[in-house]
């Protein structure tokens, strides 16, 4: 094994403890659950940046398993599923479209493709399970109502374009900080 490997498998190690150590803080933190989730997910984006996509995807398993049998809320699991799914869909997907597409039309394609990928996880959750998004809030009874499934499909692309905003201005400052180290 090379020197070089050797301290990007130790990187990915650190950033995989890293990462599930701030899902656990999120479930031990109940009022930051999404914000370290996010930041976790967040992570594995940085780890799409720096490694070959196969490690990206190997990492994520990791950290899903890792979160699946340390955080006393299995629920959260789910959570940081969905977020990091959507990284690494988000970023698999810009490598594909990349070789094919280029300039604005890549950027603007990719932004449609990443809204689709995102309503494809968040709509059969919040229409066939509702109570894992829910449950045991005042807002509950409003759930068969037309004018909240509205109100709540649009408050999901809102938090999901904060979300994809706060993830590319990461995903920025960690490159242009961090450049040199990880390459």
């Amino acid at each position: 094994m090379k020197k070089n490997s050797v301290r990007h498998m130790a990187l990915l190690g650190i950033l995989a403890a890293l990462s599930t150590l701030l899902v656990v803080l999120g479930s031990l933190i109940s009022v930051n659950t999404i914000f370290f989730t996010a930041l976790a997910a967040f992570l594995l984006g940085i780890v799409l940046l720096i490694s070959p996509k196969g490690q990206g995807i190997v990492f994520f398993l990791v950290c899903l398993a890792l979160d699946f049998f340390l955080n006393p809320n299995k629920l959260h699991v789910f959570l940081y599923l969905g977020l990091g799914g959507y990284i690494l869909l988000a970023e698999l997907t810009y490598e594909g479209l990349k070789k094919k597409v280029e300039g604005k039309r890549l950027e603007n394609l990719h932004r449609a493709l990443r809204l689709v990928i995102f309503l494809l996880g968040f709509l059969p959750i919040f229409f066939f399970l509702p109570d894992l998004l829910l449950a045991q809030t005042r807002v509950a009874e409003f759930q068969d109502q037309v004018w909240f499934e509205l109100a709540a499909v649009v408050a999901g692309v809102v938090f999901w374009a904060i979300y994809d905003l706060a993830y590319g201005i990461f995903k920025r400052e960690f490159y242009k900080r961090f450049h040199d180290v990880v390459k």
